[in-house]
């Protein structure tokens, strides 16, 4: 099976696909992590919590911190926000700054009553 392309899903089919994933994770290497009942013990979550968990992937951010630190793969989300993507962010906005003054055809005595203008990234886009 194809794994699910987040670019394209919707939220609720990303939360189920982690679910999944931390299902597949645990049940995978059972005799390490124990059962669905035991894991969540070891995390601090109800049995049912959890198993809601796998199922709907439905869960606070912090209990999600929980079952990756209880997985042992919390170190592996740590690139999410990493320097580059800062930079990346960065070098984005600066081309659309560039594009957008491109586009710009009012005159420098226009342009110098516009000095105060703020520029502000559509950081949606």
């Amino acid at each position: 099976m194809a794994e699910l392309d987040f670019t394209l899903a919707t939220t609720e089919e990303i939360l189920k696909e982690l679910g999944k994933r931390a299902k597949e994770k645990r049940k995978r290497e059972i005799e390490y992590f124990g059962s669905q009942k035991d894991f969540a013990k070891h995390i601090g979550m109800t049995s049912r919590r959890y198993q809601e968990f796998e199922i709907n992937g439905k869960i606070t951010l912090e209990k999600f911190i929980d079952v990756l630190r209880g997985l042992e793969v919390l170190e592996d989300i740590q690139e999410l926000l990493n320097k580059k993507d800062e930079d990346f962010f960065h070098k984005k906005r600066d081309v659309k700054k560039t594009t957008l003054e491109k586009k710009d055809t009012k005159s420098s005595d226009d342009k110098q009553k516009n000095d105060t203008d703020v520029y502000i990234p559509n950081v949606f886009e």
